[in-house]
């Protein structure tokens, strides 16, 4: 099966939830999840709970909402593996950091791993996209835009790999990786295109900026940004970066020019100002500005439900926030609703349902409907709106807190995305379709500064750094920001993108974000203070 070509070869990529402890030390399978990808489709599906023999860990139970009582009645092992080896017989095994429930899996046998080859997208993407700061599964997700969020269960978490491993195959291809073997084998550097014309490189600094790659007839070919110019611009030509079609780009780049600017931000928006500007074949993928997301609530409904949506056309009693650029980000955020409000989880007509049992069931807790309606619509709005609701979003931080303090670093780590996401959207907001000035403050990369951006309808008006506790620096930036706005003349059509790239570079550097309307200057003082606060915190470990 090695020699089989990669577009030839049948796969099942799946995932395994479990009890806790490790497969060497007893822990045992609660849920397996597959989908078996054939020529590109997904032809068939596997999904069964398993009874482990043995309680679930508590942090676990939090993690996936898998209980005991859950998987009680659930088959054993012993009975769904001989399932299990049936569906992958004659496939590729696939899955993210696949060691892991391939070790599961063979403990389950008596010790005996499966016989299948096998692929791990952990492994091949940090050879196929390098330069990420981490390569879990929902950075990834994040990354190639998949539609599909893992959420700790094991049909959807085989989901977002089946399709972050699609990605991953194009990039192959392109790297001229053509057999499983090949591609089983792939380490470091190993399966890039082959380095040519690095000479083009020689002259570029190691400085932020843009670079624009030229055709022999003067054509702008591709333009992007960099932290670091040389750096960047020497991936393609010692083989590519594994997200761009590298191969075909690099046979026809001539020359190579650049632009240096003050700061990596400074970087983004003049990409964008320039790709809008050249329209440069190679820029023409994955650079529409639509942000075509929204939250819709049907308050027509007896108890509305937050749903991500693609339009918001005007509908009598249907609130829609928005819009948004990120569905995963979505996804995540209406995660951490169900978190932080007991929405409708079930009819309520007998038992409490398992959100029930934790409080987090309108129903089932007795709520009416005026009483949901004003008690969880009208706060997630605010929250979302960023016109209230903190408190909620604080409670959640205090549960990573204990969590953290527990040594459950998994749960706090997962609450701490969900966490981001809700303040991802409000930050979303406050920077793109906030009114007036509002001013955004973020932790620098540099130790003990502090980042403070200013934008209006849209339009980024300043941006600078301060040192910890610089109030009167910060009061006579911000003097200087409401002057300068009073100034500015209307706004043109790349305001809003310019606001955008800022929230994604903001998305990037720190989840410790603090935006707000810059009525006065103690506004923005309060907000470094905020910020310079939470930045002392000891941060979560990752899982």
């Amino acid at each position: 099966m090695a020699a089989l070509a990669l577009e030839d070869a049948p796969y099942v990529v799946f995932d395994v939830e479990t009890t806790g402890a490790s497969a060497g030390k007893g822990g045992g399978i609660t849920e397996i999840g597959a989908l078996k990808l054939v020529r590109g489709q997904v032809v068939e599906e596997f999904s069964t709970l398993v009874n482990p023999g043995r309680k679930i860990d508590p942090f676990v139970v939090r993690l996936t909402g898998i209980t005991d009582r859950m998987v009680s009645g659930a088959p054993p092992v012993s009975e769904v593996m001989p399932r299990f080896e049936e569906f992958v017989e004659g496939s590729v095994v696939v899955g993210h950091n696949v060691q892991f429930d391939c070790g599961f899996v063979a403990a389950a046998r008596g010790g005996v791993p499966l016989p299948n080859p096998v692929l791990d997208t952990l492994k091949l993407a940090r050879c196929l996209v390098p330069g990420l700061r981490r390569y879990r599964l929902s950075a990834l997700v994040s990354h190639f835009g998949v539609r599909q969020a893992p959420n700790h269960r094991a049909l959807a978490d085989a989901s977002a790999t089946t399709e972050v491993f699609q990605r991953l195959l194009k990039l192959l291809r392109s790297a001229g990786v053509r057999s499983v073997g090949e591609a089983g084998t792939i380490r470091g550097g190993k399966g890039r295109i082959k380095p040519q014309k690095q000479h083009l490189a020689e002259h570029v600094p190691n400085t932020p900026g843009v670079y624009y790659f030229v055709d022999k007839n003067g054509g702008v070919l591709y333009v992007g940004k960099a932290k670091d110019l040389r750096a960047r611009v020497r991936t393609y030509f010692n083989g590519g970066d594994g997200r761009r079609k590298v191969g075909r780009l690099v046979e026809e780049v001539a020359e190579v020019q650049v632009k240096e600017t003050e700061s990596e931000l400074h970087a983004l928006i003049l990409e964008a100002r320039e790709i809008k500007r050249l329209l440069p074949r190679y820029n023409s993928v994955g650079r529409d500005d639509k942000a075509s997301w929204f939250i819709r609530l049907d308050t027509n409904e007896p108890y509305p439900m937050p749903v991500r949506v693609t339009e918001n056309a005007p509908e009598d009693g249907v609130v829609h926030l928005g819009p948004y650029r990120s569905a995963g980000v979505l996804d995540t955020c209406i995660e951490a609703l169900g978190r932080v409000f007991p929405l409708k989880r079930c009819p309520g007509d007998g038992e409490a349902c398992f959100y029930g049992q934790m409080g987090r069931c309108a129903p089932c807790a007795g709520m009416g409907e005026e009483e949901y309606r004003r008690e969880v619509v009208d706060e997630i709005v605010a929250l979302l709106r960023g016109e209230g609701g903190e408190e909620h979003l604080h409670a959640l931080v205090l549960e990573r807190k204990r969590l953290a303090r527990a040594l459950e670093f998994e749960a706090a780590a997962r609450l701490r995305d969900l966490i981001a996401g809700i303040e991802r959207v409000r930050l979303a907001r406050s920077v793109v379709s906030g009114e007036g000035a509002q001013a955004v403050v973020a932790p620098s990369t540099e130790p003990g500064v502090i980042e403070v951006f200013v934008l209006s309808e849209g339009r980024l008006i300043t941006h600078r750094g301060f040192e910890a506790g610089d109030a009167a620096g910060l009061t006579t930036f911000a003097e200087e920001a409401l002057q300068r706005r009073e100034d500015l003349p209307p706004a043109g059509k790349n305001g809003s993108n310019e606001a955008r790239i800022v929230a994604a570079y903001l998305r990037r550097r720190s989840g410790v974000v603090e935006a707000v309307r810059l009525g006065e200057a103690g506004d923005l003082v309060k907000a470094a203070e905020r910020v310079e606060e939470a930045v002392g915190e000891p941060e979560v470990p990752l899982a």
